[in-house]
């Protein structure tokens, strides 16, 4: 027995290096030769320790989740009459599209025209090259039983696109909500836009951008001098610039300044790139993860791609143009001085808190380890240094032993028992979404499209979501 214990701690290690190859070679954006695949000892077992003691375990907690979704996609959804799926909202990538659930409307005004609902569109995560609405039509008819109209698009992924394309079809997905969600029953007054992990990410970045495009184009030359000092929103205004020559060449999925949003729920995202990378390495997962190349392989990219950054940023210019405001003005400062630069820096302050969305909601899980709650911390200070006060209408929520997936898939209830028992609560923050585990099992959905119309079944919600904190529809 004894002399069978190499051969033993051999074949482990074998078993080891090979595992860690496969993933290799499956997030590989090209085919690699054989020098790419990691020989370090330290990286073997970084991602094999990451394999069993998070995924793995993950994926197998998952299993009745999956047999949840496979069961309701195969007969409750065709008796759903609130569903529609497969709805085309991008003409430049028609193969992309989403589905709208819809409860059934009762209510009508005066008038016989139907009261707008609520309506929340979903982003979902998959490291930013993985993912599909099918995964999450649960998380629909979850938000359907609580009164909401959920629109939930597919958008392009690694390596088909990088972070452009990505936000165009979110922003396309918005626009096109914005423009036809009254035909569902929604109020477009209403929309909130939710995002989990990599789709958080997207979520933030795609409107905080385009806020920046729409401030910039106001009183442009002005804020060019004001941003001039920053090389991030610098680069921002070259991209805006290139991006509108290449709409007014073609008419293709035109993207068009959003209107402001209700609400805006981020959960577990990613909000500075270059800190998030550093984690990774931690890790040992920089060289799987598809996020250096999605975002650029650049200091100056990853800042353009950061939520965080892009805030902090336009707050240092302003802040730093006012007080250069007031050298030039006067050697020694006056009062009258420090107030007309203050008034001035208000007006571009007011203009761009004016189209950020309404409420925003940042919550992340103490006990996450895929990105850790600093990221949503940073996201918080950067957006409340945009206001004059803190402010109620931007939130951050960092729950207890609460892991990565548990926001948009665990049972989601802000409730003593997270802290208080600490087994359930990581039971309950382990049953995240996999997507490794349910590609497997529901590939052959892809070939179950169309739209079912048919009077809705009562069905067992089984996804408690950050939408729980959002006033409850009266019906």
């Amino acid at each position: 027995m004894v002399t069978m214990l190499p051969f033993v701690l051999l074949g482990i290690v074998a078993i080891f290096y090979v595992l860690t190859w496969v993933v290799y070679a499956q997030t590989a954006a090209r085919p690699l030769k054989f020098s790419s695949f990691p020989l370090d000892p330290c990286r073997i077992l970084k991602l094999n320790r990451i394999l069993f003691l998070s995924t793995i375990p993950t994926n197998i907690s998952l299993i009745p989740v999956a047999f949840s979704l496979i069961k309701y996609r195969l007969w409750t959804m065709r008796r759903s009459q609130g569903l529609i799926v497969d709805v085309h909202y991008n003409s430049k990538r028609p193969y992309k599209t989403l589905d709208v659930h819809a409860p059934e409307i009762h209510t009508s005004t005066a008038s016989g025209k139907q009261a707008g609902r609520p309506v929340v569109v979903f982003i979902y995560g998959g490291a930013w090259s993985s993912g599909s609405k099918k995964f999450y039509t649960l998380l629909g008819a979850q938000l359907r039983t609580m009164g909401y109209i959920a629109v939930i698009p597919d958008y392009t992924t690694f390596p088909r696109g990088l972070s452009k394309e990505m936000e165009e079809d979110i922003q396309l997905a918005i626009q096109w909500t914005q423009e036809h969600c009254e035909t569902y029953g929604g109020d477009p007054s209403q929309i909130y836009l939710m995002g989990h992990s990599a789709g958080a990410h997207l979520c933030s970045l795609t409107i905080i951008k385009d806020c920046v495009r729409q401030w910039m184009n106001t009183a442009r030359k002005e804020r060019q001098e004001l941003i001039k000092e920053s090389p991030v929103l610098a680069g921002l205004l070259q991209e805006h610039a290139s991006h509108d020559k290449t709409s007014l060449e073609s008419d293709m999925g035109h993207v068009r300044p959003l209107l402001r949003l209700r609400g805006l729920i981020l959960c577990s995202g990613v909000y500075d790139i270059s800190a998030h990378l550093e984690h990774e390495k931690i890790r040992g997962v920089e060289e799987v993860s598809a996020m250096s190349r999605v975002m650029g392989n650049s200091l100056l990219s990853f800042g353009m791609n950061s939520p965080s950054m892009i805030l902090q940023e336009i707050a240092r210019s302003l802040s730093s143009h006012s007080f250069s405001t007031y050298s030039e003005t006067s050697s020694t400062f006056s009062d009258k001085t420090i107030v007309d630069g203050s008034l001035q820096l208000d007006v571009h302050l007011n203009h761009f808190r004016s189209l950020l969305p309404e409420k925003m909601l940042v919550i992340h899980g103490e006990d996450d380890r895929t990105v850790p709650a600093s990221s949503s911390m940073r996201l918080h200070s950067a957006l409340q240094s945009l206001l004059s006060t803190p402010s109620e209408s931007v939130r951050l929520h960092v729950i207890s032993n609460m892991m990565h997936q548990a926001p948009i898939v665990g049972k989601f209830v802000e409730r003593p028992r997270y802290e208080d028992t600490r087994k359930g609560s990581r039971k309950a923050g382990r049953t995240g979404m996999s997507i490794a585990m349910l590609t497997a099992l529901l590939l052959f959905f892809y070939f179950l499209g169309g739209s079912y119309h048919a009077k809705p079944q009562g069905t067992k919600p089984v996804y408690a979501t950050a939408c729980a904190t959002l006033p409850r529809i009266h019906r």
